[in-house]
């Protein structure tokens, strides 16, 4: 089996439109294949591109980010490129071999211009390239219509050249029998998984009791300590507030530890009280790290066994500094 990677190409708001052609099939078959992905552990990477200062499709600018359709779930990996090759520096290419990626399954935007580009250019990298039906698309230029332009290169110029132009099926197939599938990990071998809505109780009895332990002292406030943070609210505004979908716990037959990701940022991690000094936090942090694009977060600038931890592991002090809402206290920002 083969090392697989889903990429996400350029499907950036400003320009995933209805006049796409064969958006309907494009949209839901592009969905598809990242609900599939995720389910058996196959990475999915997403691009975007830039045009530069001044032009529409550009950082900051309404539109850059990825189609709301084909969001990027919290910790998953994107690259913002300048070119029409994803591969040139982005960061990318060294980021697939590092993963051992050997296999890409290319969609996206738009066929004429950067999926060719990718998937020429992947194929001079060594890497095998999949191209499934009805996942890439473009819009009418002046020598070709859509339609023209997404049969010349999907039917003719990469099939059997740089590509296996393939059938939905095939690639739902390489996708299932890839060998990302986590391992299995033996009771009491650690192991970092996602959370569920099943963890909600524990994650708030974490969070609690080390909240309460770690802050009581900095903030001198036991109507909160004591009165607001309780474990059933807390596990409830998780669940709610869909913050398990970005979280990752240490369990290894128990949950001692969790951290939760958002693009780059580390937004929360926190050990168990009891399992402290053990290595969990360590572990979680190197997850982050490895396996994220992780670079930034904020802490309590008077909790110093945070500060210290977070420069043990890679992480400075900056001079940026912000209120914790509702207190006196400052947030320090803390950078790689």
């Amino acid at each position: 089996m083969t090392k697989t990677a889903l990429l996400v190409i350029d499907a950036q708001e400003l320009i995933t439109t209805e006049k796409l052609y064969a958006f309907d099939s494009f949209i839901p078959n592009v969905r598809t294949l990242i609900a599939e992905a995720r389910k058996k552990g196959v990475e999915v990477i997403y691009v975007r591109h830039d045009d530069g200062k001044g032009q529409s499709l550009s950082k900051g600018n309404t539109g850059f980010d990825i189609y709301s359709g084909f969001a990027p779930e919290a910790g998953e990996r994107f690259f913002d490129k300048f070119v029409n090759s994803p591969f040139r520096d982005s960061g990318l290419l060294g980021y697939l071999h590092k993963k051992g990626v050997k296999r890409l399954i290319v969609t996206g935007l738009q066929t004429d211009y950067c999926i060719d580009a990718t998937v020429k250019c992947g194929f001079e990298h060594g890497f095998e390239m999949i191209v499934p039906e009805y996942c890439n698309s473009t819009f009418d230029n002046e020598f070709m219509t859509a339609e023209q332009t997404c049969r010349y290169y999907n039917e003719f110029m990469w099939k059997n050249r740089y590509a296996k132009c393939v059938k939905m099926a095939e690639a739902l197939d390489m996708i299932h029998n890839s060998d990302d599938m986590p391992k299995i990990s033996r009771v009491n071998e650690p192991h970092i998984r996602r959370a569920s809505e099943e963890d909600a109780s524990r994650i708030a009895e974490i969070l609690v009791f080390a909240k309460r332990m770690k802050y009581r002292s900095i903030f001198n406030d036991d109507a909160y300590s004591f009165g607001e943070l309780q474990v059933l609210p807390v596990a409830k505004k998780y669940i709610e507030s869909g913050f398990l979908n970005n979280m990752f716990l240490y369990d290894d037959g128990i949950v001692k530890g969790l951290i939760r990701i958002e693009k780059e940022e580390i937004l929360e991690l926190y050990v168990d009280h009891f399992f402290q000094g053990q290595g969990v936090g360590s572990e979680l942090i190197k997850y982050a790290k490895e396996n994220y694009s992780v670079n930034y977060l904020w802490t309590i600038e008077k909790n110093t066994d945070a500060v210290r931890f977070y420069e043990a592991h890679g992480f400075h002090l900056t001079d940026i500094k912000k209120y914790e809402e509702g207190t006196t206290e400052y947030l320090v920002m803390m950078k790689r």
